[in-house]
């Protein structure tokens, strides 16, 4: 099978190899590949003459200001999308798509959480040559008014796209009460839904914040008490409903008692962590997330990009 040309994944890879000195090695694991494919990659470079005494075209791509981002984050990979003013979800969301296709193999578990940016990125998916896809949600769904953004409809999009079998949750993401959500969980059906989640090899996840735009926080979802909790102890944000100081440190409100999302501890265990947000709102959380290890890779626009930096 040809190899995909993808022109800003040569051209980063030309750049680690010739101009930031990496090895294949090194290469391979930054950017989740064979180092069989990174040497091919290489090779194509020479033969198209993307690389002939310089690196062409790489200030075009923002592959610099990645590499930066991704050495003083400690990142494993950083991709920048252009600035549009007002349609930030709908840039990060089509870079996202590119990346994912990139980097998914065959028999890879992927997992969703929710949020615009990630609506954005189901939309622009296209179908990628992989087989045995399972695709499956992070947390339960919001309601009906957003249906677009919630996980189990970016979930539905993204199996019909990858033609992978989905595993949907059919819960809201809050209930009243920790009672009932432990009485919902008792159910066979999802011990099978958690497994899944637990199996994952991709998480694609929002990062949310604590501004009145949240999800959360404007439509109420946590009481006054739990939001009055995350703001004694300084959350910034959150990641599949799991809140984080400016240091990355989970903040325990009682919220996650009456949640339908994976647990902490299984979230970190899976290998690629992509948080795919951007805007001034989420700076701080976006900081947050990184200093955390909540994620390992960044999708974010210039602007936001140039702020972090």
């Amino acid at each position: 099978m040809a190899e995909p040309f993808n022109k800003n994944e040569y051209i980063k890879i030309a750049y680690y190899y010739y101009k930031n000195n990496m090895t294949q090695n090194e290469i391979a694991k930054r950017m989740s590949m064979s180092r069989q494919r990174v040497n091919r990659i290489l090779k194509k470079c020479l033969d198209t003459g993307i690389v002939k005494i310089v690196i062409q075209e790489y200030e075009n791509h923002n592959v610099e200001f990645e590499t930066q981002l991704e050495a003083r984050l400690g990142l494993n990979e950083v991709i920048i999308a252009d600035s549009r003013e007002n349609h930030v979800n709908e840039t990060i969301g089509e870079a996202g798509s590119s990346y994912l296709a990139r980097v998914i193999r065959d028999n890879d578990v992927i997992g969703f959480s929710r949020g615009r940016a990630l609506s954005s990125l189901v939309a622009s998916l296209v179908p990628a040559d992989r087989k045995n896809l399972t695709v499956t949600q992070l947390v339960g769904g919001l309601n009906a008014q957003e249906a677009h953004i919630n996980s189990d409809d970016i979930v539905r999009q993204s199996a019909e796209v990858l033609n992978a079998k989905p595993y949907f949750m059919y819960a809201p993401i809050i209930v009243e009460n920790r009672q009932l959500r432990d009485s919902m969980l008792a159910e066979s059906f999802f011990s099978q839904v958690y497994n899944t989640m637990k199996k994952c090899t991709v998480a694609v996840v929002g990062i949310g914040d604590m501004s009145t735009q949240s999800s959360f926080v404007q439509r109420t979802f946590m009481s006054e008490e739990e939001y009055s909790v995350l703001r004694s102890k300084n959350a910034v944000g959150e990641i599949c409903t799991h809140y984080f100081n400016g240091k990355g440190k989970i903040v325990e409100s009682g919220i996650n008692d009456r949640v339908f999302a994976i647990d902490y501890a299984s979230y970190k265990k899976i290998p690629l962590r992509i948080g795919v947000a951007g805007g001034r709102e989420k700076i701080s959380a976006i900081k947050g997330a990184v200093k955390g290890k909540l994620i390992n890779v960044l999708i974010t626009d210039y602007d936001t990009a140039k702020a972090l930096l």
